[in-house]
């Protein structure tokens, strides 16, 4: 029991850590307006996309905000949005942050797979066109 209790102490003393690194979204106290604020911990600029994810009457929307974020930058205000509905935002739902690391090495890009496909859509169709031809003959013998 003695060890939950460190760890979760831990865990709360670590959080406000890990969180100045997120990208977040904030709701606005007219309940219209969403913020987003990200930090940089890196010396680089790091491009970042963050989707918020916010609940309105009877729905969600999404508000999508890409922008450069400054190396070293804490809370920097990535985008202010501000809802055309007269109903508002009623929550932040979700925030959904792609800010990768810009000293790390690309990612590998995935085997471009649409190649194979066409081939075999080639093939399939050149087999039916030989069906087709073999059918037409066969009924001009007739």
């Amino acid at each position: 029991m003695k060890k939950w209790f460190c760890a979760a102490a831990a865990l709360l003393a670590a959080g406000p850590v890990f969180a100045a690194y997120v990208a977040t979204c904030t709701l606005g106290a007219d309940r219209k307006t969403v913020t987003v604020t990200a930090s940089n911990p890196y010396s680089q600029v790091m491009a970042c996309e963050v989707n918020c994810h916010m609940a309105i009457p009877n729905g969600l929307a999404t508000v999508v905000c890409v922008k450069p974020v400054p190396a070293g930058a804490t809370n920097f205000v990535m985008c202010t949005e501000t809802a055309k509905a007269s109903a508002g935002y009623t929550r932040v739902k979700e925030t959904e942050a792609n800010c990768p690391d810009p000293a790390a090495p690309p990612a590998a890009a995935k085997k471009d797979e649409d190649e194979d496909d066409d081939a075999e859509a080639d093939a399939l169709m050149q087999k039916m066109m030989k069906q087709g031809q073999e059918f037409i003959d066969r009924q001009k013998r007739k």
